[in-house]
C-alpha cells in the first residue's frame, strides 16, 4: 500500500518542473536579455564614436603645420567622424557635435599649456584634442528618460609630431 501512494504522489508532480522553468525564464531571463540588448546598442554607439575620435585625432596629430594653420584640422576631423559614424541612425547623426582643440605652450617658457583655436594661433601645437558629443535616442527608453536619450561624450588627446 505504501508503494502505490508514492506512485500517485509522483504522478501529481510530473509537470511542476516545467512550469517552474517557464516562470523563471519569463520573470528573470527575458528582462535580463532585454537589458543586455538595449545597453549593448549603446555600447556599440560609444565604441564606434570613440574609434572615430581616435582616428581623427591621430590624423590631425600628423597633419603638416601649414594645414593646421589654414583651418584644415577641423574639416579633416569632421570628415573622418562623419565617415566612420555613417552607420548611426539619422536622429543620432543629427546630434553629433565634433570639436578640435590645439594646446600650445605660450609663452615658450610656461609650464602649463594654453588652449587656442587651431587655425588662429601662429604657434606649433604641443597636443591636439578631438571630442565628440552626441545623443543616442532609443525608441523604447526615450519615453522613460527625461532628455529623450543617452548622452555620449568621447575625447582623445595626442601629442603633435611637428612635421
Amino acid at each position: 500500500m505504501r508503494h502505490s501512494c508514492r506512485r500517485i504522489g509522483w504522478r501529481r508532480q510530473n509537470g511542476a518542473v516545467a512550469v517552474e522553468a517557464a516562470v523563471t525564464i519569463a520573470l528573470i531571463l527575458v528582462p535580463l536579455l532585454t537589458f543586455i540588448l538595449l545597453f549593448g546598442r549603446y555600447f556599440w554607439y560609444y565604441t564606434a564614436a570613440q574609434k572615430a575620435v581616435h582616428d581623427a585625432t591621430f590624423s590631425i596629430s600628423s597633419l603638416p603645420i601649414a594645414d593646421i594653420r589654414a583651418g584644415r584640422a577641423e574639416d579633416l576631423a569632421a570628415r573622418i567622424i562623419e565617415w566612420e559614424t555613417a552607420d548611426f541612425d539619422e536622429t543620432t547623426r543629427s546630434t553629433k557635435a565634433p570639436a578640435v582643440d590645439c594646446w600650445y605652450r605660450f609663452p615658450a617658457t610656461a609650464r602649463d599649456l594654453s588652449r587656442f583655436n587651431c587655425s588662429t594661433a601662429g604657434l606649433t601645437p604641443v597636443v591636439v584634442r578631438t571630442s565628440l558629443t552626441m545623443m543616442v535616442n532609443d525608441p523604447f527608453l526615450s519615453p522613460v528618460m527625461s532628455n529623450g536619450g543617452l548622452l555620449i561624450v568621447t575625447e582623445m588627446t595626442m601629442r603633435y609630431v611637428e612635421r
